[in-house]
């Protein structure tokens, strides 16, 4: 049994300068320091993906010099508290390091084991200001990425409803993607200058066109006539995914013509 230990956890995916000043700050708190790194699922529900697979992000890990052991830890509650008690396992007292960015008032981590004499706290583990970000990192590669094949004018606008992504827009037409999430509603609207095309991607649509009601599932299609009266809904407890084709002489934000709107957007 140990007198005491260091412990840090994270994602690490993928590993940057803002991780090394964190674990080797961590390292000075103890002789022993563990990394607990997160599950592959907990990368996915933070951001929708992993870079790299648990296994080859504690391959990377373990081989740092201040580090002497790497755990997997169950984290489905999206805490390290399963973390924290593998390490009292094994220690009298463990050191939970945190980040620039959590502090007592926002991780659980600390409402588990505030009572606890053998569980101690210590914030902004390797500085108050947050160096980096992994999400930032894999961001900024997927836009290099883009720009390098000819796909950099690919812009993501977020609404109230969900977000839309154009990735095609030129004279006279443009190309759509609407995620609408679980209860969202676009407002109802018409447009003078142009038509579209709905195609429905995943989930099913729920669609007011011309005072008409009609549901769309996935691989179905309708039209948007010029000057109709429409909105899209999703009425279900599942995104809703849909290609949107515009064409028409304006294609900008510009041509919608609000009538009534969820959110109390300008009509």
């Amino acid at each position: 049994m140990k007198s005491s230990i260091s412990l840090v956890t994270g994602g690490f995916d993928p590993l940057h300068k803002g991780h090394l000043e964190y674990i080797n700050e961590a390292k000075t708190y103890s002789d022993y320091l563990v990394v607990g790194i997160n599950s592959d699922q907990w990368l996915i529900n933070k951001k929708d993906l992993f870079f790299l697979p648990w296994e080859e992000r504690a391959a990377v890990v373990e081989n740092l010099k201040s580090v002497d052991k790497v755990i997997s830890f169950n984290d489905s509650d999206g805490t390290a508290i399963d973390a924290i008690n593998e390490c009292l396992k094994i220690a009298d007292k463990v050191i939970f390091a945190n980040g620039g960015d959590r502090e007592k008032t926002n991780i659980p981590e600390y409402v588990e084991f505030k009572d606890n004499e053998r569980v101690e706290f210590i914030y902004s583990t390797g500085g108050s200001n947050k160096l980096n970000s992994s999400s930032w990192l894999i961001e900024d590669f997927i836009k290099k990425y883009l720009s390098n094949i000819g796909l950099g004018n690919i812009l993501s606008i977020d609404a109230p409803w969900g977000s839309h992504t154009a990735y095609i827009d030129e004279e006279n037409y443009k190309v759509k993607q609407l995620f609408v999430d679980p209860g969202g509603v676009l407002s109802l609207q018409k447009h003078k200058h142009r038509s579209e095309h709905w195609v429905v991607g995943y989930g099913e649509a729920s669609v007011e066109l011309d005072g008409e009601e009609h549901t769309l599932k996935s691989g179905e299609y309708i039209e948007i006539p010029l000057q109709s009266i429409h909105r899209l809904s999703n009425k279900t407890q599942k995104p809703l995914v849909v290609v949107e084709v515009q064409c028409g002489e304006i294609l900008e934000e510009s041509d919608i013509i609000r009538l009534e709107d969820s959110y109390g957007r300008e009509t």
